[in-house]
């Protein structure tokens, strides 16, 4: 019994500590360098100026930096994490 319990508690933190990841934090600059990307392209079209539009809602980017300010706080004690989120965010 006490085995199976370990088992649970391995599987539960091992889910927390994906939570935590370094994977998150390179979503977040991917997503960030992608919203500067597309806020910079020039709307020549009405097309152009849908599918621009349509990438900046889809990557959410009217919440980019509320977002990396609350992945921040999470990442407080990895300073890497921050500095890689806080030169994201200078995108902005």
């Amino acid at each position: 019994m006490r085995i199976l319990v370990v088992g649970a508690v391995a599987v539960a933190l091992t889910g927390c500590a994906t939570s935590y990841s370094d994977a998150a934090v390179s979503r977040f600059v991917e997503r960030a360098k992608m919203c500067e990307h597309w806020a910079g392209e020039e709307p020549y079209d009405a097309a152009r100026r849908a599918e621009i539009e349509r990438n900046l809602r889809d990557l959410r980017c009217t919440t980019i930096t509320r977002d990396g300010e609350a992945l921040k706080i999470s990442r407080r004690e990895r300073p890497e994490d921050l500095r890689r989120i806080d030169e994201a965010l200078g995108w902005f």
